[in-house]
């Protein structure tokens, strides 16, 4: 099994945190590290209001939560990374392309759909994105439990 889990998306203030909190979550217990970074990270910046509103609303805290920007060292010391969307993908693709067999969507098994980025979007599309993000971690979940 995977022990260290980075999950990736463009300013590290609303899909990725919303992804890490929902991995850590579904694999509390287990021995795993999970973060979260951005491909252009808003460092140090705290997740959207409405990211942390819709946490908050499915019993989760990302209250804490500080952007970090995606780094070669990041990279390295993970398992798997699981990115939001086909464009965080190429990003790593073209400028680490020897992290390319441990990328993957986050939404691989769900038709390697993109999770839309809600950011400047009206809460709702916060709401669909941390749905699809969850249907996607609970897909991950299953396949990562039968490996182990």
């Amino acid at each position: 099994m995977f022990k260290q889990i980075l999950t990736v998306c463009t300013g590290n203030i609303c899909r990725s945190p919303l992804a890490e909190a929902l991995l850590r979550r579904e694999f509390a217990g287990c021995d795993m590290h999970i973060e979260s970074a951005g491909i252009a990270a808003l460092v140090g910046m705290p997740a959207d209001v409405f990211a942390r509103e819709v946490a908050a609303e499915h019993g989760l805290d990302i209250s804490a939560h500080r952007a970090r920007q995606l780094t070669r060292e990041r990279m390295v010391s993970n398992d798997l990374i699981l990115v939001l969307d086909e464009t965080h993908e190429q990003w790593i693709n073209r400028r680490f392309p020897e992290f390319r067999g441990k990328t993957f969507r986050l939404g691989k098994w769900n038709s390697n759909r993109n999770i839309a980025d809600p950011y400047g979007e009206p809460k709702a599309a916060f709401t669909l994105a941390l749905r699809e993000i969850n249907e996607d971690v609970i897909a991950w979940k299953q396949r990562l439990i039968k490996r182990s």
